[in-house]
């Protein structure tokens, strides 16, 4: 990809970040306790899976409509919640998320887990008025909560806490892609969804989902200097065949949407997110 289209879509990547960001300060404007929390816990980001949701949108549609930005906001709640809570003491316990505090450091272990509460639900609740509004939402809605709820993206979280001292590469790919591909595939699909794309397509953007999560985890291994209690490709191949792992993920990424009309942001996130520095 030409540098010229590469700086085109990083600004669009910036744009669709500063929409999210604008939205869910004015969402969360109204002073209280739990906003201020939810607020704190959901300002920032890099609004991944928000502009997956938008760009597949954008296949389809050059006009994203306000349902279409309430929707991405849902989703930003929904990665919000699930950080507010890995970061807790009985979890990863971490005390430091996106250069500050993590909510349980902020305002108490109390109020960051009814802050990951009242994100998800919130996020449920949104996704329910827009469903009312319009009803093409609704299976996509339906769709994205499994993705991340027990039979994905929590299974990935339970497989890493519960995880065996030795691991193989099955199990490794598998939390990976529990954690992270099953959120990309419910933010990509449910964007296909509401798109109207037959089963073949969507089958495209659950293959493309899959490969494009496992990729974004390899790098963020390759990108850990301290990785030897956490499950990490480095812990299994040495650096030159973990970077010849990723290239394969990638030429397997980018065959699954090849074929796909106006595919080249889709294409472009591929080389963005397995080559970041952070």
């Amino acid at each position: 990809m030409n540098n010229t289209i590469y700086e085109k879509y990083e600004k669009r990547l910036a744009y669709n970040k500063r929409i999210i960001d604008e939205e869910m300060k004015r969402y969360f404007s109204e002073d209280s306790k739990i906003n201020e929390a939810m607020l704190y816990a959901a300002d920032s980001g890099k609004r991944i899976r928000a502009s997956l949701f938008l760009e597949t949108r954008r296949l389809h549609t050059n006009e994203i409509s306000k349902n279409d930005l309430l929707f991405a906001l849902a989703i930003e709640m929904i990665q919000a919640y699930s950080l507010v809570h890995d970061d807790l003491p009985a979890m990863d316990d971490d005390d430091y998320r996106r250069g500050k505090e993590s909510v349980h450091k902020h305002f108490g272990e109390d109020i960051a887990i009814l802050t990951g509460d009242a994100l998800l639900n919130e996020a449920s609740m949104l996704m329910m008025d827009i469903s009312i509004d319009d009803p093409s939402y609704l299976k996509a809605a339906s769709y994205l909560m499994k993705r991340v709820g027990k039979d994905g993206m929590i299974t990935g979280q339970i497989l890493d806490l519960r995880r065996r001292k030795f691991y193989d590469e099955d199990f490794l790919v598998e939390v990976y892609d529990k954690k992270t591909g099953d959120f990309f595939k419910g933010a990509i699909v449910a964007a296909g969804i509401v798109n109207g794309y037959d089963e073949e397509i969507i089958a495209k953007l659950k293959r493309y989902s899959y490969y494009l999560g496992l990729g974004f985890q390899i790098q963020d291994d390759l990108l850990e200097d301290d990785y030897k209690d956490e499950i990490n490709i480095l812990n299994l191949r040495d650096l030159d065949s973990s970077k010849e792992f990723l290239a394969e993920i990638n030429d397997k990424c980018n065959k699954e949407i090849e074929d796909l009309e106006n595919n080249d942001f889709l294409l472009f996130l591929i080389e963005f997110l397995t080559n970041r520095k952070y």
